[in-house]
């Protein structure tokens, strides 16, 4: 008797539209469908990823190069109108999930990769009826309750490792654009502010990764004295340290 315990079968259906806007709008992150099909991968067997999206527009239409190193299941559910644009998806997606659980009856899971509440419908019918395991991604602050009480088992996304990159990577960016302009002062509520500004998150996240980068090492605070009109003052800014960044592929020379 094999010791090696066999992974679920399963089919994976994602609305890459509400992923990829909702990242963008919610967070001003960008997707990484590669890593999130190899974390699946460690607990299912994948017999196919299919995604689901209008790629009409040139925003969205760029990911098509990454997608296809997820998947060659890619369909484009674009049409005319442009007000029902977001329900062709859903309709489309349902369609395909409702013939895929009807007609492959030997995968043991569903995963569906949405927040909409018009899903759950079809993970009641596939839990209850087909009794199958359905598990359902969504992201945080665009998730329906309704469609996570429906489902097995449920994930919210992003995880918070990937926000705190993410907001990370803004910040080096942030000091890489300024290394080489005198007029800048980095202090840390300048810094907290201008990355803010142009990346349109909280203050509250990028003060919390700022704060993060500073206790690892990556940024470093010290006391610079300061021409001003009522003269010489000490100001407290803060400073990248590029070696260790290097170092540790937080950043490129």
């Amino acid at each position: 008797m094999s010791i090696f315990r066999r992974r679920k079968t399963a089919i994976a259906f994602v609305d890459y539209e509400y992923w990829y806007y909702t990242y963008q709008n919610f967070y001003s992150i960008d997707t990484d469908p590669l890593a999130w099909r190899k974390e699946l991968e460690k607990e299912f067997d994948l017999r196919d990823v299919m995604i689901f999206g209008d790629f009409s527009e040139p925003s969205i239409s760029s990911q098509l190069p990454k997608l296809r190193t997820v998947t060659n299941t890619i369909v484009e559910t674009g049409n005319t109108d442009s007000h029902r644009k977001k329900d062709m998806t859903d309709f489309i997606m349902l369609d395909y999930i409702y013939q895929t659980v009807n007609h492959r009856k030997n995968v043991d899971a569903i995963i569906i990769f949405t927040g909409d509440g018009h899903f759950q419908s079809v993970v009641k019918y596939i839990n209850q009826t087909l009794r199958k395991t359905v598990v359902v991604y969504g992201i945080k602050g665009s998730f329906s309750r309704q469609l996570q009480l429906a489902a097995a088992k449920v994930v919210t996304l992003p995880a918070e490792d990937v926000l705190q990159k993410s907001y990370s990577n803004m910040i080096i960016e942030n000091f890489a654009r300024i290394a080489n302009n005198p007029n800048v002062v980095p202090t840390f509520r300048t810094v907290v502010s201008a990355v803010s500004q142009k990346n349109n998150v909280p203050e509250d996240s990028i003060r919390d990764a700022l704060q993060k980068l500073i206790e690892d090492g990556y940024v470093c605070q010290k006391v610079q004295p300061m021409r001003s009109r009522q003269g010489m003052r000490n100001v407290k800014i803060v400073v990248p340290v590029w070696d260790k960044m290097i170092r540790d592929g937080y950043w490129e020379s």
